[in-house]
């Protein structure tokens, strides 16, 4: 049994203003005020994220495209924020080739804290998106439900905003900011601040809420409010796609509506990261797919090192498209030998190849997993 959750130390207190006199939640107004810093840039987002302190609140952004007469398209997620008391960090991923090795780590760190509203369906379109396995995900509806005895919702996942009135006695704006394109370079003004008080005030939430079951002497179990995506995973219960909500009525994220006709095409649709070829058992796999093949397994040459022998020094080959190769030689010849865990950890060089290979990754690492 994981240990009882204990209130941080926190200037943040409950403020019970009536509704019409309520201000805007903006994380400049606490104290201590929290820095805002924006990366777009790997190397950067790697050393930034070393420098907080959970428990963190968190949450995605992502761009929806919509075709009339055909469903809703969920894009890759374009911005990750996670916020401490000190620093809100907003990282704008759809500007890298490759999700960043440290802030993978601390979303899967199941010793580090992550909140947020609808929380788990974010773990899902993380999951999804670059093959990540979030861990100690709190939902902070259901985590009211356990630590105030006056909590007047009986579900447990309860809109961020509504929970930021309850609980800050501000209210959370959710204007057409939050529509707005979360891949645009660089972000504006707006968007970062948006991005910034969403994190910024699951934390503060998380916060009143652990002193609020400390003030009723409640003993809070992290199992009841926590969920693990890569023990999911394990189980065979982690959903591949996620069921996300009408882009109108979403409340957990923000996601930039982009609305096509059906005859239109976008180079930000799905159709981007799904065009492989369909490759049948028993096919006997290209050459060039092959020298991919054995470059990683059987030489275990890097990443740069089989661009470069496919192609040249000056021009190498596209990260994705070894990684293709490579997938493509596995899938035509399934007697070829390989890790899961190394393939996955290859595929994850190159963002947007997880998405389009990640099926047939999955049902393979469960097979393998059904017979060992």
């Amino acid at each position: 049994m994981k240990e009882p959750v204990v209130p941080p130390e926190s200037d943040a207190m409950v403020v019970d203003a009536p509704a019409a006199v309520r201000m805007l939640y903006s994380y400049k107004e606490f104290t201590p005020t929290p820095t805002l810093v924006y990366t777009r840039h790997e190397e950067e987002a790697n050393d930034l994220v070393q420098a907080l302190r959970g428990p963190l609140g968190f949450d995605l952004e992502w761009r929806v495209v919509i075709r009339r007469g055909m469903p809703f398209i969920d894009r890759r997620t374009a911005v990750v924020q996670l916020s401490d008391e000190k620093m809100i960090l907003v990282i704008q991923i759809s500007a890298m080739q490759k999700f960043p090795q440290k802030l993978k780590e601390i979303i899967e760190s199941p010793d580090i804290v992550k909140m947020g509203a609808n929380i788990a369906n974010d773990g899902r379109k993380l999951f999804n998106d670059f093959g990540i396995l979030a861990a100690n995900l709190v939902e902070l509806g259901g985590l009211g439900r356990v630590a105030d005895p006056q909590f007047p919702f009986t579900r447990s996942i309860v809109a961020l905003a509504t929970m930021v009135e309850r609980y800050t006695g501000k209210t959370l704006d959710k204007g057409k900011v939050r529509s707005s394109n979360w891949e645009e370079i660089p972000l504006t003004e707006e968007q970062l601040h948006y991005a910034a008080n969403d994190a910024h005030c699951a934390l503060m939430v998380y916060n009143s809420l652990l002193k609020t079951s400390a003030a009723s002497g409640r003993i809070l179990t992290a199992d009841k409010f926590t969920s693990n995506l890569k023990d999911n995973y394990e189980n065979g219960k982690l959903k591949l796609k996620t069921s996300a909500p009408s882009p109108i009525s979403r409340e957990s994220t923000a996601s930039s509506i982009e609305t096509q006709s059906s005859g239109s095409s976008s180079g930000s649709s799905r159709g981007s990261g799904w065009d492989n070829p369909t490759v049948q058992p028993g096919d006997q796999p290209k050459p060039q797919h092959m020298r991919a093949y054995n470059m990683w397994h059987h030489r275990n040459m890097t990443m740069d090192q089989i661009r470069a022998a496919l192609r040249s020094k000056e021009n190498p080959l596209a990260v994705s498209t070894v990684i293709s190769y490579v997938v493509w030689a596995l899938q035509a010849d399934t007697s070829l030998p390989f890790s899961v865990r190394r393939l996955k950890e290859f595929v994850q060089l190159e963002a947007g190849s997880w998405r389009r290979h990640r099926d047939w990754i999955v049902r393979v690492d469960a097979e393998r997993r059904s017979v060992s």
